[in-house]
């Protein structure tokens, strides 16, 4: 039997035995779906409870449900931040969309010496990654969404970074020398990872330092060089066979 089809609320709209569902999914669920009382959804509270739910009435402006069945589901105790530097064009949507698939804790964009793009709008920006965001954790079926922070510069994060317990640094970097793979042998039990990628024009030598001085292990992905948007990918999909 198909799970019903999967939306996230938040902690506060939960009144057992009733929940009620308001927002930007009420007409994807009356009018896309076509849902009727009587039929059932997943609802996810982004911090691990999942519930399946009945639908009792639909209103104009919110729907009402009851809870038929709910569970814990165990949030990921490896978390993983990803600072990217802006790409052009729309690669910041396909990079934040793939980063949410392969289960990245927290995003944050970042402006770094080569990036090119010019920010307009960043909380309009940001609304829409959130969303992709949003929309890719119910597609991958996640109980959590990732966090999208504000855009930031490379120096003022890199400074005021705090990674918690058992961290494990990584500056992926064209002229990096260590093989990712080797420190990820030297540091089996990390907790909490940070991951750099530079946008087109990669990260300079100045960034480089400065990334060295505050933990960060200059990494090497191998041989060839590799997009912004495919280093991504390529190294939250090594994190995951690691550590997940």
């Amino acid at each position: 039997m198909a799970k019903p089809p999967r939306f996230f609320i938040t902690p506060e709209q939960v009144r057992e035995p009733y929940i009620t569902v308001a927002g930007d999914d009420l007409r994807h669920i009356r009018t896309v779906l076509r849902k009727q009382p009587g039929d059932l959804l997943t609802l996810l509270d982004g911090r691990g409870m999942e519930y399946i739910v009945r639908i009792a009435t639909m209103e104009r402006s919110e729907i009402d449900t009851e809870i038929v069945e709910q569970r814990k589901r165990e949030l990921p105790t490896v978390r993983v931040t990803l600072g990217q530097g802006l790409p052009k064009s729309d690669k910041m949507d396909f990079i934040v969309q793939k980063a949410t698939e392969l289960g990245v804790s927290s995003l944050v964009p970042l402006i770094t010496e080569r990036t090119i793009v010019k920010v307009k709008d960043e909380e309009k920006r940001g609304e829409r990654w959130r969303k992709i965001a949003r929309e890719a954790a119910m597609q991958s079926d996640r109980p959590d969404i990732p966090l999208i922070e504000p855009i930031r510069s490379f120096r003022d994060f890199i400074m005021t970074l705090d990674p918690g317990p058992l961290p494990l640094l990584l500056f992926p970097w064209e002229e990096g020398t260590v093989p990712i793979k080797q420190v990820f042998r030297q540091t089996p039990g990390a907790q909490n990872i940070v991951v750099l990628i530079g946008s087109e024009g990669g990260f300079s030598q100045a960034e480089a330092d400065a990334a060295k001085e505050n933990g960060f292990h200059l990494v090497s992905l191998g041989p060839n060089i590799l997009r912004t948007e495919t280093a991504a990918v390529a190294v939250l999909s090594m994190i995951g066979y690691e550590y997940f």
